[in-house]
C-alpha cells in the first residue's frame, strides 16, 4: 500500500525562519554567519548556541507561543538569543538597548510568566550561562513550527500601535544577496533574518559596533 506523501503546500506551512537557518547550518556550517566587534560566528556555531539558549529558556519555563522581551544591545550574542527564542517556538519583542532604553523593561531577557487579574508578571532569565558554555547537544529542537506563527512583535515609540509579524512575512524577505549584509537596528531585526536566511555574513551597523567596542 502506497503511503501518501505531504504535498509542497503542507511542507511550506511547517516552515519557519529558524528552519531555513538550520538548513543553512547543515549545508554550509563553516561559513561565517554574523560578526560584531568581538566575535565572528559560523552558521554551525550560531545554530548550536541558539539551540542551547532555547533549551535554557525552556528549562526556566518558557513555552511554545510565549512572548519574550529582549532588551539587549545589538551583538552576535543578541542574534543567538533571538534565534533561540524562535527555536523554542516563541515570539520576541526587541527593545533597543543601544538607544534610549524603555524604562518599563529591565536590561536582559524576560517573558510573561503569569496573569493575575489585570497584572502581568514577567520572569527574568539570565541567558549568560547558555551563551558562555559549550552546547551539550547540537541537535535542533523538534518543536513544531509553522509559517503562520508570530515570530516578532514590533511596537511604535509610544506603544500605541503593535504589529505582529509572522514567520511567513519574514521568510518572504529571503532573496539572493551579496556575501555580506548589515544588521542596521531596524525594528524587529528583520534585516538580520534576511541576511542569515540568504547565507550572507551579517555585520552590525557602525553605530552598533561603536556601542559594542
Amino acid at each position: 500500500m502506497e503511503t501518501a506523501q505531504p504535498n509542497q503546500g503542507s511542507r511550506r506551512a511547517e516552515m519557519a525562519v529558524h528552519r531555513i537557518i538550520e538548513a543553512q547550518a547543515a549545508r554550509a556550517g563553516d561559513a561565517p554567519a554574523i560578526a560584531d566587534a568581538h566575535i565572528t560566528l559560523s552558521y554551525r556555531e550560531l545554530n548550536q548556541r541558539a539551540n542551547a539558549v532555547a533549551r535554557h529558556l525552556m528549562a526556566h519555563g518558557f513555552r511554545r507561543g510565549g512572548l519574550a522581551m529582549v532588551c539587549l544591545p545589538r551583538s552576535a550574542e543578541t542574534a543567538i538569543v533571538l534565534l533561540g527564542i524562535l527555536k523554542a517556538g516563541g515570539t520576541y519583542a526587541l527593545v533597543d538597548a543601544d538607544g534610549t532604553p524603555d524604562a518599563r523593561w529591565p536590561r536582559g531577557v524576560s517573558f510573561v510568566e503569569t496573569y493575575d487579574r489585570d497584572e502581568v508578571r514577567y520572569r527574568m532569565v539570565d541567558v549568560a550561562p547558555a551563551l558562555q558554555e559549550s552546547p551539550r547537544s547540537c541537535a535542533n529542537l523538534p518543536i513544531v513550527a509553522r509559517e503562520s506563527d508570530v515570530a516578532c512583535v514590533i511596537a511604535d515609540g509610544d506603544g500605541a500601535s503593535v504589529v505582529h509579524v509572522p514567520h511567513a512575512t519574514i521568510m518572504s524577505l529571503q532573496r539572493a544577496v551579496s556575501s555580506f549584509a548589515e544588521w542596521s537596528g531596524e525594528a524587529g531585526a528583520l534585516d538580520l533574518w534576511a541576511g542569515l536566511m540568504s547565507g550572507a555574513t551579517v555585520t552590525l551597523s557602525g553605530r552598533a559596533l561603536r556601542s559594542a567596542a
